[in-house]
């Protein structure tokens, strides 16, 4: 494939299908790259959104709805019936539905209509869905730029965000925009807070605006299992698995690492006892620190599935180099690291 940055696999002790790296895939890594300041002292992230655009800040829990409220009941009385879910959305466990908080909150920047649907935040991700209900709208590209999260007036800065969007396939005026953010701290886990999010980007437009609504946090609070904890991976320079940790949100593996290991771009490649492809990519990174996400599109297994069948994982840690061109830092060189491996999930 032309361009493939993945220039020759090591060997390895299991077998590995080859899965050579699409055009999504390769876009995806580079983008990751792109998200990950990972020489900056500093370790903090490029604000960075995937195949969305602009700029906004929505005041949805404060709108005045007075005026065309005619006109915005009955926009959000047509999302109710696409049964958007955030699971369906965003590849996460059906499980997460129960705990997401649906706000399904209408709002109208430049005669467009949009609706803040539904979120939920786990540890410092915040993950949310946007409806974009326009007549002859096509897919809009560039940032949808989440400036400053406030809890009870107290401010959270975002550390990075990724996202993608699509076309509802059961009607195409409707645009369906993905998102997640890295939040700089956790938020309360219980107790009701007022939550504030201030855009300044959105699709386009200029126009800021703030959402503001009051949540009981508890309600989502998912349960969580820990897989592993302080786990070596045999054969490399002490590079541990610190935790591996499952929700219906996140499906997450904290990799650190001592200095000498540090500015590489790492990932983990798995099969489970069918033979099913399992993917765990770099999704947040700092100093001797990285999270690896699962990802439930490049990998042969659903989110459920992972969660609720799957109950062991044959693993190698792979790790590519990033180089400083251009003002752009490109990934090289595909390498596996140490030995393969083994998770119990059950």
């Amino acid at each position: 494939m032309k361009n493939n940055i993945y220039d020759e696999l090591n060997d390895m002790k299991i077998e590995y299908e080859e899965v050579p790296l699409n055009d999504f895939e390769r876009e995806n890594l580079k983008r990751t790259v792109r998200s990950l300041k990972i020489k900056n002292k500093k370790n903090k992230f490029n604000k960075k959104i995937v195949t969305i655009a602009a700029s906004l800040i929505l005041v949805l829990g404060i709108t005045n709805y007075t005026s065309g409220g005619y006109v915005f009941a009955k926009t959000r009385e047509l999302a109710s019936n696409f049964k958007i879910t955030l699971s369906d959305a965003m590849g996460l466990s059906r499980e997460v539905d129960e705990y997401s908080v649906n706000l399904n909150e209408v709002f109208e920047i430049n005669g467009k209509k949009y609706i803040f649907d539904k979120f939920i935040i786990e540890d410092n991700n915040l993950y949310t869905v946007i409806l974009s209900l326009n007549d002859s709208e096509k897919m809009l590209s560039g940032e949808v730029n989440l400036t400053e999260l406030k809890v009870n007036g107290k401010k959270i800065k975002i550390f990075g965000s990724s996202g993608s969007g699509y076309t509802l396939p059961e009607d195409e005026k409707v645009n369906v925009y993905t998102l997640k953010y890295v939040l700089e701290d956790s938020l309360p886990k219980e107790g009701e807070v007022n939550l504030e999010f201030f855009f300044d980007e959105f699709l386009g437009n200029k126009k800021k605006i703030n959402l503001s609504t009051n949540i009981d946090m508890s309600q989502m609070q998912m349960n969580k299992k820990l897989i592993a904890k302080d786990f070596t991976i045999p054969n490399t320079n002490n590079i541990v698995i610190e935790s591996f940790t499952t929700s219906p949100a996140s499906q997450k593996i904290l990799l650190t690492y001592p200095d000498i290991e540090d500015g590489y771009l790492y990932s983990i490649k798995a099969r489970d006892s069918k033979d099913r492809f399992v993917y765990f990519e770099t999704g947040e990174a700092e100093k001797n620190k990285s999270n690896l996400y699962f990802s439930p599109v490049t990998s042969k297994v659903t989110a459920d599935e992972l969660l609720n069948e799957i109950k062991t994982l044959k693993c190698q840690l792979y790790r590519v180099t990033v180089h400083s061109y251009d003002n752009r830092e490109i990934p090289t060189g595909e390498q596996a690291i140490g030995d393969e491996f083994t998770l119990t999930l059950k």
